[in-house]
């Protein structure tokens, strides 16, 4: 029923480009999808030069296998070569700075090769400690790639994983294009949580496979994932609770009945009472700045009532589970459900009524708790048959977990019992549309319409299933025109939502009209200054311009206003994303290799 997942779609499309092509520019968008059609045309055209040059190589060449540590050369069945050079009382290499200094450059190639063959012999032996002595003997003799690379294969079956990044390291520095050295260090950089350097390799890999290894890159995207999960785990330690964007608390509570004097409470109240009516008068004033202070309001409330010294019998019981009801909404949309259980706790340890369990029912959907949650809207059904919040939020349930034909029955059970809803009206039209019966659907919008001509909700939804059949222009009309009710009102509901609706269905439909998304999404975010999805949706306009800085910034601001665990490690995995291409930027071996592959790809 939102355009939350905008953001979201475009990265699913894209995430392979923005994660490691970037450095092309906005071309490489295109181009990826063209070069992977034509991998197999590309890989005929390979001359017979070439494939006769991989078979004699084939012939001089062995590989002795071993998993992701296999080392390469000559393959013996057993035994070490032919010892041509010294060795120590151990039958180890003994190759000092004198005696290297005595051979022709002809006997250190020789001897080199022998030693070899030997380490890879011990290797195959699974003597990785000997092995290494063989390898590090030829490397004393020649800086050979190979020898660095056989030496880390070595370490990383030891689990030795800084000295695999040190030889893997030393490899690369001659053969930038050493692929298994590459994923060596890939490897080992994840195991020691050495994320974003495991990235650049996975990326650089990637680059260097033409964009064509998928089995490489749900790798990155695992490390991604990784990487992004300790940022938001590292900064939520830190993390004080705020609301979130006005629109999203608007629409929380618009869904509800609004209470303005419950047990009497009125404005010549006094004490506790007072801030309990206070707090709601601010609610219903539906504005960024009510909320706040209504947030501050009912906790006054839940203080001055003395919750935890209460009894049930208290003349002030009822009011204070209000009190709580409220105080525990305003936690959990700052997703902090520890303390929101907490207050709904006590709430019930007063007086519940058919609220509290829709509340409470509500923090247990969200940590996917159902049938807990289906458990507290059949008892608030019981308590009350006639309430219509117990039958909207069930209905909500329903259709979040695709249930649509419990979701309608409820939906209109709560419409009927509540005709002034606006949001039953909504989810009945979409679960309408949903189903197939798009002159229904529309009928249904027609009639929500008339029925609530100043919300800007409607048509806002309206747009969004517009959207969704491809009918652009008519779906702009309809987020033109809720943006128009929306700021016509005192009170806030859908905020930036049209804003964000329009501006990521035009520069979807056309890379003209970047510029005109662009200012579209900076007026969401000075409208909504805590709308996250506002600022990954600028963040992707902002990518796709090449403007790499102010994305970043934006996906990581999206983080710190993201309300839930997911949300905020997918805005910190578009940011480190992000960072990467500035990093694969600067590396000239590699964006002289996009270069190629994007000129491969236009050929």
């Amino acid at each position: 029923m939102s355009g939350s997942n905008a953001a979201a779609s475009f990265f699913a499309r894209n995430k392979a480009v923005i994660t490691v092509a970037a450095a092309a520019g906005v071309a490489a968008a295109g181009s990826y999808y063209y070069y992977s059609q034509q991998q197999s045309s590309l890989k005929d055209t390979q001359s017979d030069a070439n494939s006769k040059k991989k078979k004699k190589n084939k012939k001089k060449k062995g590989k002795t296998t071993g998993g992701e540590g296999a080392t390469e050369g000559t393959e013996k069945s057993s035994g070490t070569s032919q010892r041509a050079y010294p060795v120590d009382s151990r039958g180890l290499p003994n190759i000092t700075e004198d005696v290297i200094s005595k051979l022709s450059n002809s006997e250190k190639e020789e001897w080199a090769g022998s030693l070899k063959e030997d380490g890879n012999n011990e290797f195959k032996n699974k003597k990785y400690d000997t092995a290494i002595e063989y390898y590090s003997a030829a490397l004393e003799l020649k800086k050979d790639p190979v020898f660095f690379s056989n030496r880390s294969a070595c370490y990383a079956a030891l689990n030795k994983h800084e000295e695999v990044i040190k030889d893997t390291t030393e490899a690369i520095k001659v053969k930038p294009d050493y692929t298994k050295c590459v994923l060596r260090r890939a490897t080992s950089y994840e195991i020691l949580e050495r994320y974003t350097d495991a990235m650049f390799d996975l990326t650089a890999l990637t680059i260097h496979g033409g964009f064509s290894n998928k089995s490489i890159e749900q790798v990155l995207e695992r490390v991604l994932k990784k990487h992004a999960v300790k940022i938001v785990e590292e900064n939520l330690k830190n993390r004080t609770p705020q609301l979130p964007s006005a629109s999203t608390i608007g629409s929380f509570f618009g869904a509800f009945v609004t209470e303005t004097n419950p047990e009497g409470v009125s404005e010549e109240s006094t004490g506790a009472d007072k801030f309990l009516f206070d707090a709601l008068k601010n609610l219903n004033a539906n504005t960024p700045d009510g909320y706040e202070n209504a947030d501050t309001l009912f906790n006054q409330a839940v203080e001055a009532y003395k919750v935890d010294g209460l009894s049930k019998d208290s003349e002030d019981a009822c009011k204070a589970t209000i009190a709580l009801e409220y105080s525990a909404a305003m936690k959990f949309l700052k997703n902090d459900p520890i303390a929101a259980a907490t207050d709904i706790k006590k709430a019930f340890a007063l007086k519940p009524r058919p609220k509290t369990y829709v509340f409470r029912a509500l923090i247990n959907a969200d940590k996917a708790s159902f049938a807990e949650a289906i458990a507290d809207f059949e008892e608030a059904k019981r308590i009350d048959p006639k309430f219509p919040d117990t039958f909207y939020h069930l209905g909500q349930l329903y259709y979040l977990t695709g249930d649509l034909s419990k979701a309608e029955d409820n939906f209109t059970t709560a419409k009927d019992l509540n005709p002034n809803n606006v949001y039953a009206h909504i989810q009945l039209a979409c679960i309408t549309y949903k189903n197939g019966d798009i002159k229904a659907a529309e009928s249904k919008f027609t009639e929500a319409k008339l029925k609530f001509p100043t919300s800007p909700e409607v048509p806002n939804y309206y747009g969004e299933i517009l959207a969704d059949r491809g009918e652009i222009q008519a779906a702009c009309k309809q987020f033109d025109t809720a943006d128009r009710l929306q700021k016509a009102l005192p009170t806030y509901s859908v905020g930036a939502l049209p804003l964000i609706n329009k501006a990521t269905l035009i520069s979807r439909d056309s890379l003209e009209k970047m510029d005109e998304a662009e200012n579209l999404l900076t007026e969401a975010c000075e409208l909504d200054p805590r709308s996250e999805l506002a600022r990954i949706s600028l963040a992707q306009i902002k990518l796709q311009k090449e403007q790499v800085d102010e994305a970043i910034k934006l996906f990581e601001e999206s983080s710190d206003l993201a309300r839930t665990i997911e949300e905020k490690v997918q805005a910190t995995s578009f940011a480190e994303a992000t960072k990467m291409q500035k990093r694969i930027k600067k590396d000239p071996v590699l964006t002289k290799k996009i270069e190629e592959v994007m000129r491969k790809s236009m050929m």
